[in-house]
């Protein structure tokens, strides 16, 4: 039978039990919380750290299996070098679109002179971030490498996880036939995790009313227009970096930007509330593998989008250097700002999939361009705005890159991704397999056919 479609009778919920309406809900009480008792929303913090808290413990495990596995299936040690060297390829190509994109907003709108200096009690709230610091080629090289088997899952080392599972799944290739029993084991401990995972996610409601509650409650919705403008500007540029670089892309590529938009809303949902980009990875995985994206390809493209690859933060870095630049009168040449954006690709890739990690790779190149660090402050009280923001372009621009490099390498059933299209028409002789789909037909899904 053709993996592509299945004689299933799948009755789809009623929208009031999806969990993308779900969240809605529980976002929106968060904020009516957040605004009508603010001690109360600031109170509620704990829900949404620990709905992360959860969600981060199942990813280094994930990681692992889904590379160990897909790369083990795949047979052919130089395919997998091939898929690496294209992934790497298409990261930095986009991340250098992300790059000079932020710095031509940021040189064309001069909100930062118009601002006020930070006072000294504002400055204070940057004195965190005065030891940050951008790490040499060395270091970040060392980084990487892991010093042994658990240590890189005990400190979610994201890439150590990526650099063991390819180790451990080209061993699987050399070991032949005699490596089938541990590759079978591996594939089930896979669908484990994801079992646990889809369990962590009813969760969600509750993470996004803690989060947004958290939000509303601590900033206030004033916030919004104390550096409002600014903040607009970064989500305009950040809609134009998906809308148009993204959508160009993915047309260029043979598939539609919505399309993979409506297969990842619930995940979309998340990381807004959330302001955490990480929250997606397990459900983008299976979703992903779901639609035809072939296991190797998204085992290896997105857990390394997510240090390689953050196009958020590639277009508020430079935007947020160059306001503080103008808050403080300092005038950058042009070969200043081509000497940032070296800085910038290299900084940009220390950030973080959660909330925080991005400021904190700002306030390194901050750091490292000689700007005053005082004006991080200014920045700082809306962070968590733009932060909700750039998780979302993180999280899109991964899911792209996942199809784009899938299609690019034959790691694509095309069928597969027509079959499970939310545009596509149930009809009685053959449904669309869903996510909802029954347990036993996932092995079928995350395979191509015959």
């Amino acid at each position: 039978m053709n993996a592509s479609t299945v004689a299933v009778g799948v009755k789809s919920k009623p929208f009031w039990r999806q969990l993308w309406f779900l969240v809605l809900v529980g976002a929106a009480a968060g904020v009516a919380i957040g605004a009508l008792w603010p001690s109360v929303g600031i109170a509620l913090k704990p829900c949404a750290d620990a709905f992360i808290a959860l969600i981060k413990l199942s990813i280094p495990p994930l990681i692992f299996l889904v590379i160990a596995s897909g790369v083990a299936q795949v047979g052919d040690l130089r395919q997998v070098g091939r898929l690496g060297l294209k992934t790497i390829i298409y990261f930095e190509v986009v991340s250098t679109i992300g790059l000079l994109l932020g710095t031509l907003v940021g040189n064309l709108v001069d909100f930062g002179s118009a601002v006020q200096r930070p006072s000294a009690s504002q400055a204070a709230s940057a004195a965190a971030y005065q030891n940050s610091k951008a790490q040499s080629l060395p270091d970040f090289i060392m980084g990487v490498v892991p010093d042994n088997f658990f240590g890189a899952f005990v400190h979610d080392n994201v890439l150590q996880v990526v650099i063991i599972g390819l180790l451990v799944g080209a061993a699987l290739i050399k070991a032949g036939d005699k490596g089938a029993p541990i590759r079978n084991a591996l594939s089930q401990c896979c669908n484990l995790v994801f079992g646990v995972v889809n369990i962590i996610v009813l969760a969600a409601p509750i993470g996004a009313f803690g989060a947004m509650a958290f939000s509303v409650g601590r900033f206030g919705v004033h916030t919004l227009y104390v550096l409002g403008m600014f903040v607009m500007t970064a989500w305009l540029t950040l809609a134009f970096m998906v809308l148009v670089v993204f959508g160009l892309i993915c047309r260029i590529s043979g598939f539609r930007l919505f399309d993979l938009i409506r297969r990842l809303k619930e995940e979309m949902l998340m990381v807004v509330t959330t302001s955490s980009s990480e929250v997606a990875i397990p459900g983008m995985i299976e979703k992903l593998e779901k639609s035809g994206v072939s296991g190797t390809a998204v085992g290896i493209v997105i857990p390394t989008g997510y240090s390689f690859n953050l196009d958020g933060v590639a277009i508020t870095l430079p935007m947020s250097l160059l306001f503080i630049a103008q808050v403080y009168g300092i005038h950058l040449d042009f070969w200043q700002q081509v000497s940032l954006l070296v800085l910038m690709l290299f900084t940009s890739k220390g950030a973080a999939g959660v909330t925080g990690g991005a400021f904190a790779a700002l306030a390194a190149t901050v750091i490292a361009s000689g700007l005053p660090v005082e004006g991080l402050a200014l920045l700082l009280s809306v962070d968590r705005f733009m932060s909700q923001g750039r998780s979302v372009v993180n999280m899109i621009g991964n899911a792209v890159a996942a199809v784009v490099v899938a299609k690019w390498d034959g790691e694509f059933d095309a069928q597969l991704w027509a079959a499970t299209s939310p545009n596509r028409p149930a009809s009685a002789a053959s449904v669309a397999v869903s996510s909802e789909a029954p347990a036993d037909l996932a092995p079928a899904l995350s395979r191509k056919p015959a």
